[in-house]
């Protein structure tokens, strides 16, 4: 087999809802609306778009972004959540849902109905529009710099366990059996966890009990961007920073359910 077992999915929901089932959301002309969003998927990557309208992304992860911006999708990976805020500028009964046809056909979406207007549900391709963290971050180099760094290269070994995809970082798949590799960390210090990816996927990344600041994205320096989860984008480059301040063990993983349970883990215990 050139490739490992994947998940698919015949059903979709937004609040435990297919499309076209439950009450929409209702709006009134000149309103502003605050949506937070949570891709609660164990495996997908999500999109969001709502024809005629932008969103103004004011939050990630629940932490607000040093530079608020509009863009015509919200793009989500595994376990992110988004705060943006819609202008109710564009009249009429439309989907709010994911570019994905099939998905969105299969109920990933929910009805926008602005009072007044009656009739079915609109869908319209949004813009083209490629997803950066980069244009919610302040550009340039942080001040302040770490006191050590982890270099982290991201591997794969396809269908190399009984069909499923291994995932390896410096060439070690996590092993539930002994909890190892183990990184560790200083109480107190600041790290940087700089990771390269050799895969085409895209991993969100999460680092529990910790908010990290990313650094730099494909070799561009940035700072002020804090989060607990950051997609890293096929054969990309990213870094992000973090102070040890959660004394014990704390997990590093890819929130992709199939790359964690098959080896996509690593565990940093803080001293």
């Amino acid at each position: 087999m050139p490739h490992g077992y994947e998940v698919s999915y015949r059903v979709f929901s937004i609040n435990g809802r297919k499309l076209g089932h439950g009450q929409p959301i209702k709006v009134k002309t000149g309103q502003r609306v605050l949506f937070h969003v949570l891709n609660a998927s164990a495996t997908e990557i999500r999109s969001l778009a709502l024809p005629g309208h932008t969103f103004k992304v004011v939050a990630l992860d629940g932490n607000p972004v040093p530079r608020p911006a509009d863009v015509p999708v919200l793009w989500i990976g595994t376990a992110e959540r988004v705060s943006a805020l819609v202008d109710m500028n564009h009249p009429g009964v439309w989907i709010l849902g994911d570019r994905a046809d099939d998905d969105r056909k299969n109920g990933m979406g929910v009805v926008v109905e602005y009072a007044g207007r009656t009739g079915s549900p609109q869908w319209s391709e949004p813009p083209e529009h490629t997803w950066d963290y980069r244009t919610f971050a302040r550009a340039g180099a942080i001040v302040r710099q770490p006191d050590r760094t982890f270099d982290l290269l991201v591997e794969k070994r396809n269908a190399a366990e009984k069909g499923f995809n291994v995932w390896t970082l410096n060439g070690v798949p996590f092993s539930m059996e002994s909890d190892k590799p183990v990184l560790d960390v200083e109480l107190g210090k600041r790290y940087r966890m700089r990771f390269r990816n050799a895969t085409d996927d895209i991993h969100p990344l999460h680092l529990h009990r910790h908010t990290f600041e990313v650094t730099h994205i494909a070799g561009t320096p940035i700072h002020g961007l804090n989060k607990d989860v950051v997609m890293l984008g096929g054969y990309q480059t990213l870094d992000f920073d973090f102070t040890a301040d959660q004394p014990g063990l704390s997990l590093l993983h890819c929130h992709q359910q199939l790359h964690m349970d098959y080896g996509f883990m690593i565990l940093l215990r803080c001293s």
